[in-house]
């Protein structure tokens, strides 16, 4: 299995799965960590990857340019795991909470009116 990186390099590959956090993990056993890091830091060549095999399409990943990190896995298997831009876990997390202060004002200004109505209706 292959890698087909947006500038048409190549790199073997083991797999390429999206995780349930939304970050996509590549396995492969073909290059050093250094190699990787220079690889997947490029954010023009991450752009778009292709996973192949034998000239059959597995996956395509689009815009997965922030990589997040290099894990060392047994028998000398290294992965790669980066997020599209945006959407790393810390800052899915610091977008929700801004959301939810920004949901909890809401909730207090309708907690307000309906208490101004109550107050109305029973004059």
């Amino acid at each position: 299995m292959k890698l087909v990186f947006n500038d048409a390099t190549e790199l073997v590959i083991q797999s390429a799965d999206i995780q349930s956090d939304g970050g996509l993990l590549i396995k492969t056993i073909s290059a050093s960590e250094e190699d990787l890091k220079t690889m997947f830091q490029d954010q023009t060549k991450t752009k778009k990857m292709v996973v192949k095999e034998r000239e059959s399409t597995l996956g395509e990943y689009e815009n997965y340019t922030n990589m997040d990190a290099i894990v060392k896995y047994t028998a000398g298997i290294t992965g790669v795991i980066l997020y599209k831009v945006g959407e790393t876990p810390a800052e899915k997390i610091e977008a929700l909470t801004a959301e939810n202060a920004e949901l909890k004002k809401t909730v207090d200004m309708l907690q307000g009116c309906i208490l101004e109505m109550s107050e109305l209706v029973y004059q």
